[in-house]
């Protein structure tokens, strides 16, 4: 391999291009985590999304600091969080308006706090409707 740039003008870019790459890849993490969809019956129509979340330590600050992120969201008209000091992976149900916000954004929401603190290990998408508007 050739390369007509000077040594100095090489690592330049080498250096550039790594950050470039650690950039892209860090700011893809939202794309890790795969969306499954379900359909249930229910008492009223309404989308919920499940979101199991890992790195949660505290109630106070964590899980405030979540349900507050959650909450600025257009479209989040609920965001309850089951946490237990005594487990790794705590949940979140999320309902939303689908219209409005989608289950992404809200992943990459909670992801996105204090620079990656929390991971959203998976997360379930379930659309509740009355059995006769099916």
């Amino acid at each position: 391999m050739h390369f007509s740039a000077s040594p100095a003008a090489f690592s330049r870019s080498l250096s550039m291009g790594l950050a470039l790459g650690v950039v892209l890849v860090s700011g893809c993490s939202q794309c890790d985590v795969p969306v499954r969809h379900v359909d249930r019956a229910g008492a009223m129509e309404e989308t919920v999304a499940q979101l199991a979340i890992s790195g949660m330590m505290c109630e106070i600050a964590c899980v405030s600091k979540v349900r507050k992120e959650l909450y600025a969201l257009p479209g989040v008209t609920r965001a309850d969080i089951q946490f237990d000091a005594d487990r790794k992976v705590d949940t979140a149900l999320v309902a939303f308006d689908p219209e409005m916000v989608s289950p992404e954004t809200l992943i990459a929401t909670v992801e996105d706090i204090g620079d990656g603190l929390y991971d959203v290990e998976t997360a379930e998408v379930v659309h509740y409707a009355p059995e006769s508007s099916r």
